[in-house]
């Protein structure tokens, strides 16, 4: 019976490697306690083996939380990559942090007026006398309460879907300690509009986080009412949009599929929709 080789052209996912990673740990721990145990000259090298072999463990397993934690989006597929590749690119292109200290204001300089007052303005950073912050600030810290820390979030992806252009999920969210994370939510009603569901669709699954799937064919707004354990509730809204595939707007991408023609997004070839449209809600 052959021995089991490693065949280096099948090894095409990055993901891969961390059975690689695994078996390289497992052949060099072993090559060095083997030569530990028949090497005796000089006195020291066995046991420099043996500690050297003890020391590659958490090296290896270090190295690899590192890569299932830090770097986990350089081992997806290509293809998968490449699509986190376009949404970070297009969103965060000549990204600069406009909240630090060490971001410099612009030279040129203009005056506006904001109520009463006249405000400095370098670029779009205001150097004047402040207008209206602490009203700004309050009615801001007002809507934590208001909503008791629960606010409503999405995640999206290119659609596995036919005739779909986003797969998307939205959840609730608990800022600091509040219902949520107490466990005091019964239920969530979302309301999508029509061509979603006909009427609110409600959600119990806590351990979600009230997790609601669905596919669109274009942004819509969402609507969720929030039914509290005591028999209170609140509305918390969230406009859901997500970018369609570099070198094509939405309504490019919407047109060319009302058309009939064929888009590939990532890996999945989109199909045209048919006449009953896929959700878009107004």
């Amino acid at each position: 019976m052959a021995d089991p080789q490693i065949q280096a052209h099948r090894i095409t996912k990055p993901i891969q490697m961390l059975a690689v990673w695994m078996l390289a740990l497992i052949v060099l721990d072993g090559s060095f306690l083997g030569a530990a145990r028949l090497l005796t000259k000089p006195d020291w090298l066995p046991r420099l083996l043996v500690i050297a072999a003890v020391a590659f463990v958490p090296l290896f397993l270090i190295a690899l939380f590192l890569l299932q934690t830090k770097f986990r989006p350089q081992l997806q597929e290509d293809s998968y990559y490449a699509e986190y590749l376009e949404r970070e690119q297009g969103v965060f292109r000549n990204f600069k942090a406009e909240n630090l200290p060490s971001r410099q204001a612009l030279s040129s300089t203009a005056e506006v007026k904001a109520g009463l007052e006249t405000i400095k303005i370098a670029g779009d950073i205001v150097v004047g006398p402040k207008f209206g912050a602490e009203d700004l600030e309050a009615a801001r810290v007002s809507r934590y309460q208001k909503y008791q820390g629960v606010f409503l979030v999405h995640s999206w992806r290119p659609s596995r879907q036919p005739r779909q252009v986003a797969d998307i999920v939205l959840q609730l969210q608990q800022h600091g300690d509040g219902p949520l994370r107490s466990g005091l939510v019964e239920a969530v009603e979302y309301a999508l509009g029509p061509k979603f569901f006909l009427r609110p669709h409600v959600k119990t699954n806590r351990e979600e986080s009230f997790r609601l799937e669905v596919s669109a064919y274009g942004p819509f707004l969402c609507l969720a009412r929030v039914w509290l354990k005591d028999g209170s509730s609140f509305d918390l809204e969230r406009y859901v949009a997500f970018i369609p595939p570099r070198g094509l707007t939405l309504q490019n991408l919407q047109d060319l599929l009302s058309a009939g023609t064929p888009i590939v997004v990532g890996t999945e070839r989109a199909s045209p929709p048919s006449p009953a449209r896929a959700p878009q809600a107004f």
